[in-house]
């Protein structure tokens, strides 16, 4: 965790380097060898919000861990409440369409979804017969029977593969 001091020595070594980020961070390195060296853009990013706000930001990660926890808690309430939205009311609903519904962060929702072992996606089926398939299908069986009477080897000059051209129906 970096200090208020070591953010006031970051912006001191910043105004020296005439407001390179990168020289900043090279110079702030060499410095002070047993500090944490943060990267260039948290230069940039400390003075702006000096000038913003008038306060020193935490480092990015910290909120990062302070939001995991959050997202960690969530109470009983909120996951009976995701929990009967998704597989009761809509479960071809996505997280993001849920989390909008309930006001649950998406986080929070995906969380939830997955420690209740239910799977955060919606299939999308594209495959499917239409009611002319059944007569194209026939059609093909008997044209396909009579090249095989006709050319043994018709199986040969086939190329197999997994693909199929499009039909219009």
């Amino acid at each position: 965790m970096t200090s208020n001091n070591e953010k006031v020595d970051m912006l001191l070594v910043y105004g020296e380097c005439r407001r390179n980020s990168r020289n900043a961070a090279r110079l702030y390195a060499e410095r002070y060898p047993e500090r944490y060296h943060p990267p260039h853009n948290y230069f940039v990013r400390y003075e702006s919000s000096l000038r913003n706000s008038g306060e020193l930001p935490a480092r990015q990660g910290d909120n990062r861990r302070n939001q995991r926890q959050l997202i960690g808690q969530a109470n009983e309430q909120d996951e009976l409440q995701v929990l009967a939205y998704y597989v009761q009311l809509n479960p071809r609903s996505s997280i993001r369409h849920l989390s909008n519904e309930i006001g649950i962060s998406y986080k929070k929702v995906h969380k939830i979804l997955k420690k209740n072992k239910l799977h955060p996606y919606r299939p999308d089926l594209v495959q499917k017969l239409v009611p002319g398939d059944y007569n194209r299908r026939l059609t093909f069986i008997a044209w396909f029977m009579i090249q095989l009477h006709d050319e043994p080897d018709f199986l040969r000059f086939i190329c197999w593969t997994n693909r199929s051209l499009p039909t219009t129906v």
